[in-house]
């Protein structure tokens, strides 16, 4: 008997839990995986200095896989991955969701606009800001940067003074975001001539409520939501504790934030690919409103899909940069539940201890469905690194369990198995 051959994928600017999920032995016998873009992983070498050009990157790993038969190209993460990847499938004639709309939908303020549009009642007020324009929205408003992740930088203002302090950058930051962002702005001024720069805020109406994330794939121009996840924070905080799934939100609360991520995803044009839309429900005024959209999946929630559904993000991501159909599952057993952990600490520390290989080897015989990623190091500040306005996350524990009480039973063991040691 012939054995199928393998698809081959080329995987740009790899993350930690892309690697993770092509280690399998299930993928790992149905596709070859070629890497690159590494060194632009981290935002260091090419990315972060002024020669680099998109152009010229394309154009050399178009000329490197030219001949490799590659089926599919594939990048999850928020910025540089997921651009270059559509951008490298359009020019290697694949399929994948169009660079345009990754481009506009990554951007905070084109991105209402596409809202605006095709759910207007889902999304709220805002505003370009402008260093030398006094803001109409009233006060309180919520401020982030045009292009931003993990909420770095987002914030609630009250008065002008505190919106000053909200957009005050450092010459280091102003430097570095010029820097990091003058690609993107550059690649934007290609569909929009006279594009708000990215390095400017966003001002948008408070929103309040249930938060979650809607997840979902288009496949041929039709949405499939796969599922809700909560979205839960430390307490008093917009620093996230966790993100839990299946949501505990009404079904008939779920179905309405389903049609409106397939009303707005379809209407946009998006195709080929994850997606995941943040959305707040309040109850009080039994409303739903959209806090942004991210043109991609979510490799945070992959590994929870797969222990729910049976199947994950990730393999649906390959089945569609590869035209196979996809088929998404239903939940398995209405009981199981999984989370991503995020682990923080809100005052600054320095790093003295971290848990060992080993000892995450022995965790892992206990609970082989946990994944963990270290996000700190031995010796360094936790403010060293990129992170929220008032926390400084350390870790993230993803995790299964048969129902949602032991799965935060499982979370606390766990927690307080691995020996961090931090030094104020």
């Amino acid at each position: 008997m012939q054995m199928a051959s393998k698809s081959r994928i080329l995987v740009v600017c790899p993350t930690e839990w892309e690697r993770a999920a092509m280690a399998s032995g299930d993928l790992q016998s149905r596709y070859d995986f070629a890497l690159c873009g590494e060194e632009l992983c981290d935002r260091v070498g090419l990315w972060t200095a002024l020669r680099f050009s998109v152009p010229r990157f394309l154009d050399q790993v178009a000329a490197q896989q030219q001949g490799r038969g590659i089926d599919g190209v594939l990048g999850t993460g928020d910025y540089p991955g997921c651009l270059l990847s559509a951008l490298l499938a359009e020019r290697l004639g694949l399929r994948g969701p169009r660079a345009r709309d990754i481009a506009l939908l990554s951007h905070k303020y084109y991105s209402r606009l596409f809202q605006q549009r095709f759910v207007p009642e889902a999304t709220p007020r805002f505003e370009a800001l402008h260093p030398r324009v006094a803001p109409t929205l009233d006060y309180p408003f919520f401020v982030k940067p045009m292009k931003g992740t993990m909420s770095l930088r987002a914030q609630m203002v009250h008065s002008p003074a505190q919106l000053e302090q909200a957009v005050a950058l450092s010459l280091g930051e102003r430097l570095g975001g010029f820097v990091l962002l003058r690609p993107f702005e550059a690649l934007l001024r290609t569909y929009v001539p006279d594009a708000i720069p990215a390095r400017r805020f966003i001002a948008e109406a408070p929103l309040r409520g249930h938060q979650v994330t809607v997840d979902g794939f288009v496949q041929s121009g039709r949405a499939t939501v796969m599922g809700i996840v909560d979205s839960i924070m430390y307490p008093g905080t917009i620093s996230f504790r966790r993100f839990e799934y299946p949501s505990t939100l009404p079904a008939a609360v779920q179905a309405r934030m389903s049609e409106l991520a397939t009303r707005l995803m379809e209407g946009i044009g998006f195709d080929h690919s994850c997606f995941n839309i943040e959305m707040f429900y309040d109850s009080t005024a039994d409303t739903i409103s959209i806090i942004e959209i991210n043109p991609r999946m979510s490799y945070q929630f992959s590994d929870l899909f797969a222990y729910v559904n049976g199947m994950s993000s990730f393999c649906v991501q390959l089945a569609l940069i590869t035209g196979t159909p996809v088929s998404w599952p239903d939940i398995q057993a209405p009981e199981r539940a999984a989370a991503s952990f995020v682990m923080r600490r809100f005052r600054d520390a320095r790093v003295r201890a971290v848990p060992t290989q080993q000892r995450l080897d022995e965790l892992a015989q206990t609970y082989p469905e946990m994944q963990v990623k270290i996000l700190c190091r031995v010796g360094q500040r936790l403010s060293a690194q990129t992170q929220d306005v008032g926390s400084y996350r350390y870790c993230i524990v993803n995790l299964g369990a048969p129902s949602r009480a032991e799965l935060l039973a499982r979370f606390e063991r766990i927690e307080q198995s691995l020996p961090f040691v931090f030094e104020e």
